[in-house]
């Protein structure tokens, strides 16, 4: 009964918005000053800028613009079948300044039933078909901040890879969806930097939160001094086409790969956490629902969940056998975050997101 009720405040909860900015606690006191009065920013987005661009319709070609604190109005664009082949980057910003991207849908052409060998690798008769949906790059600015709202990405690499040169720069996802994307759901690696996600559906992606710059080292914790935050959004971490390359027989018998009925080709995963040693000090999730159909193919590393603030948070697994042990793992949840097999819930709190 008590996780019934849990399950269905959560499902209040991102229908309705509920959770109030001021839960959010300040950081460790080992994290500097700086540090730790950015991490008690509010959730809520900084207020658009005038529009600067504006671009409606069926697109040919990518836009790859400066930013000088505008809004571009993307509404009613839509890149279809032209991406990533030949547009790697349907929406880039190398100089971005300030402002807001508001809507936007892109569909990208990565062939479904392509495995990672063929995509990503370049294997096996495949070529690599890499991009990223939403290119942004913040410049060095004191108080730089980037808003994504009202977006669609579907089918590609990565959905949405903000860059910054200094990590006090802020980007917000506010009610953005992304649907079979076959890597990171959101990659924050060229120098990680503060993120917010509200109100979202990741509908399927290979990986989702990927802070794992070049060169950084695996870990559980990790210590750089931005924050991630995460409110009301819901994420299906879902299996995807893997070759050889990525699955083999013990793979298998761990469960860490499910084999299909065409030859040398199984399903897979990565998993929530791409997380690193230079990865965000601070972690709070609230009002969100995680769902993995089964554990990484990779290793346990990402199903450690980071040290965090989580409340009101459901993972429910889909998988064979119990979690705590999936894939060879000695797997264990946070406090605030709460298992279940009940695959009802994603559906319904799914059904409830596309209905607004």
């Amino acid at each position: 009964m008590k996780r019934a009720l849990v399950i269905s405040a959560l499902a209040s909860a991102l229908v309705l918005g509920a959770g109030p900015a001021s839960a959010l606690l300040a950081a460790p006191s080992t994290v500097p000053t700086s540090a730790r009065l950015s991490a008690r920013t509010s959730i809520d987005p900084p207020r658009c800028p005038a529009v600067t661009k504006r671009v409606s319709g069926a697109r040919h070609q990518g836009i790859n613009a400066t930013n000088r604190g505008g809004t571009w109005e993307l509404r009613g664009a839509v890149w279809r079948e032209n991406t990533p082949d030949p547009i790697e980057y349907p929406v880039r910003s190398e100089a971005w300044t300030r402002g807001c991207i508001i809507g936007g849908a892109v569909f990208g052409s990565v062939p479904k039933r392509w495995t990672r060998d063929q995509w990503y690798n370049g294997d096996d008769g495949g070529e690599r078909m890499g991009g990223e949906v939403f290119r942004q790059t913040l410049t060095d600015t004191p108080g730089n901040f980037l808003v994504i709202r009202n977006t669609y990405a579907e089918d590609f690499e990565d959905a949405y890879d903000p860059n910054a040169a200094r990590w006090d720069s802020t980007t917000y996802l506010d009610h953005v969806h992304a649907k079979y994307i076959r890597d990171d759901g959101i990659e924050n690696e060229q120098t990680p930097h503060n993120m917010v996600v509200r109100n979202s559906l990741f509908d399927g992606v290979f990986t989702m939160f990927a802070e794992r710059p070049k060169g950084s080292e695996t870990a559980r914790n990790g210590s750089g001094p931005q924050f991630l935050k995460v409110v009301r959004s819901l994420v299906y971490v879902k299996p995807q086409p893997l070759g050889p390359e990525y699955c083999d027989s013990e793979s298998v018998e761990l469960g860490r790969c499910t084999p299909t009925k065409r030859k040398n080709v199984w399903r897979g995963s990565y998993g929530i956490w791409k997380w690193s040693e230079d990865a965000a000090h601070k972690v709070v999730v609230r009002n969100t629902i995680f769902r993995l159909d089964q554990p990484s193919y990779s290793s346990c590393q990402p199903q450690l969940w980071p040290a965090g603030r989580y409340k009101n948070v459901t993972l429910v697994w889909a998988g064979k056998g119990r979690y705590r042990n999936a894939g060879g793992c000695h797997n264990t949840l946070p406090k605030g975050v709460h298992l279940t097999t009940d695959v009802g819930v994603w559906r319904r709190a799914k059904r409830a997101w596309l209905r607004g």
